[in-house]
């Protein structure tokens, strides 16, 4: 068996288009996921920061797809923000406006998440010059999969209140059990997106299911 390594694949007609096809479904499928990471990080310092979240996450979104590409050691790779960073994030602030006093407190979290984004950036890029990636094969499996599964769960619940439409403060234990709290626009919105994207691959496959689940609850 030869050692050496398979000649990398030659270019095809079409190529370029399927690669800016590739590109621009990529980016509608992590456009959404971004704003949604970002909003979800800023929302607990409240409604006047949202906006704020919104380009936090865009920007976040440019900047780790420009840094991925040329550092990352998988080039056909394309890299997003991800859930459980901004959960760890969102818990962070969670934490942090517990301690914190004063009216400039909201300013000063937003400084220390910054700060925080930075230095974890910058260890993650260190981790992947070094090949420190290939240390994850000595993590036992059951913990990564133990971790995403709760990373799920936390979002779930938070996102599930929204999705029923009740009113902020309402203890989630609450919201399920009381149907008269609900704000049934916002069910059908949110159920005609769930089955979007859950049909979406019986209708096509070109066009990625989270997008085709988007036009659906927008529609």
């Amino acid at each position: 068996m030869s050692a050496n390594p398979p000649a990398p694949p030659t270019s095809q007609p079409g190529g370029w288009a399927g690669e800016a096809w590739g590109g621009f479904a990529s980016m509608l499928v992590a456009l959404p996921s971004s704003i949604a990471y970002g909003v979800a990080v800023y929302a607990a310092l409240g409604a006047d920061y949202i906006a704020l979240g919104v380009r936090a996450g865009i920007l976040g979104a440019i900047v780790l797809g420009l840094v991925a590409a040329a550092i990352g050691g998988s080039p056909r790779l394309i890299s997003a923000p991800c859930a459980p960073a901004a959960a760890v994030l969102a818990a962070l602030i969670g934490d942090w406006l517990g301690d914190a006093h004063g009216p400039a407190a909201s300013e000063r979290i937003i400084v220390v998440v910054m700060v925080v984004a930075l230095f974890s950036g910058g260890l993650q890029t260190a981790y992947g010059l070094i090949g420190g990636g290939r240390l994850i094969k000595y993590i036992p499996y059951p913990v990564v999969a133990g971790y995403l599964s709760a990373v799920g769960v936390i979002i779930f619940l938070g996102q599930l209140p929204k999705f029923l439409g009740v009113a902020k403060g309402i203890s989630l234990g609450r919201a399920t059990v009381s149907p008269d709290l609900w704000q049934w626009p916002a069910v059908i919105v949110g159920a005609t997106t769930i089955a979007g994207v859950l049909l979406a691959p019986r209708v096509t496959r070109r066009v990625p299911a989270p997008i085709l689940g988007l036009m659906a609850g927008v529609a």
